[in-house]
């Protein structure tokens, strides 16, 4: 059986130790609002490496900086108005920003750009551990590159339990997905790069302005302004297919046919369930949704199943997000 690392909990004695191996360059998995983070110390070149080398993540793909206050993050970015409206409405919260960064962030962090996707989270956990360190920390999803990001501790364990330093635990995160992420390299063309728990319409109200959607990257080879923009992402190693009413038609008759999830954002009622269904939501609040796809995917692909077929949420406020996750995940 191979070697697990060791789970902290939120106690003060085990917040001390989790500080202490993050200064001494060690890598540990932490809780955010959204999902468990990998998380290193951000000012050092070696702790960057380390989490792109455990996850198994391209040096194209940046990663995000958490600060312990908007004071602290506004020392690693050029100052802008805007920049300073956004965070002060924003922060603590699950918005990362994406901004010209100073040069105190290296370039492996940032994938080489002179930008850096900067955020204040708003877990109380995570706010714990940063203020007992004196510099941020660079936390990607604390998962392999390109799977479900996880959303409890035990899925970190199952999947890097054996490659990382260890492990505190937060219990479920709030969110359940990633953050929201704003452009505003050039501040007065703000930008959605990522859908997440702050709404794009949020957004475009507290701009006074409509924001459009770049959350698709158009290079796929070169560096990446931002994390989760590439086209197949988040995926589970079963197949995935998607449906907006009903889903696919299954051959109950087939010997395949038990080896097909069915998941609806709402559960259905009697006469339109398929065998093995599932549901992320009783009564198909969009927040509940969230806050359980990425569990669900990653219990799914762990049973004995050949396909998933998926639920598309209606296509408003955190819905744009989870679709965002599911479309990338149903990629071929």
């Amino acid at each position: 059986m191979p070697k697990t690392c060791p789970v902290f909990s939120a106690s003060e004695h085990d917040l001390d130790q989790c500080a202490e191996r993050l200064r001494q360059d060690e890598i540990l998995a932490i809780p955010t609002e959204t999902v468990y983070g990998l998380a290193g110390n951000a000012l050092k070149e070696s702790c960057a490496q380390a989490i792109f080398a455990v996850k198994g993540r391209p040096l194209i793909d940046p990663l995000i900086v958490h600060c312990a206050s908007i004071e602290a993050a506004f020392n690693y970015l050029h100052l802008h108005p805007v920049i300073e409206a956004v965070a002060k409405n924003f922060w603590p919260g699950p918005l990362t920003i994406v901004a010209r960064k100073q040069n105190s962030i290296p370039d492996i962090v940032t994938a080489g750009l002179d930008t850096v996707a900067i955020r204040v989270p708003q877990h109380p956990i995570f706010q714990q551990l940063l203020a007992r360190l004196d510099f941020p920390l660079a936390a990607p999803s604390a998962n392999p590159f390109g799977y479900v990001s996880p959303t409890q501790a035990q899925h970190v364990q199952k999947t890097l339990g054996s490659k990382i330093d260890g492990i505190l635990d937060g219990g479920p995160c709030t969110h359940g997905i990633e953050s929201t992420i704003l452009d505003l390299r050039e501040p007065n063309k703000p930008a959605i790069l990522r859908q997440g728990p702050i709404s794009q319409s949020a957004l475009a109200s507290a701009l006074k302005r409509p924001l459009p959607d770049r959350s698709i990257s158009l290079h796929t080879d070169g560096p990446q302004c931002a994390p989760g923009q590439l086209l197949k992402h988040y995926s589970t190693q079963t197949s995935i297919e998607l449906f907006v009413d009903h889903p696919p038609s299954i051959n109950t008759s087939a010997p395949s046919s038990s080896k097909i999830a069915t998941v609806f954002t709402q559960r259905p009622q009697a006469s339109d369930q398929a065998p093995n269904s599932f549901w992320l939501s009783e009564s198909g609040d969009l927040e509940e949704v969230a806050h359980n796809l990425f569990s669900l995917m990653q219990k799914l692909d762990r049973s004995d199943y050949s396909q998933l077929n998926i639920q598309l949420a209606p296509n408003i406020g955190i819905g744009l997000a989870i679709n965002d996750r599911l479309r990338r995940a149903a990629a071929k």
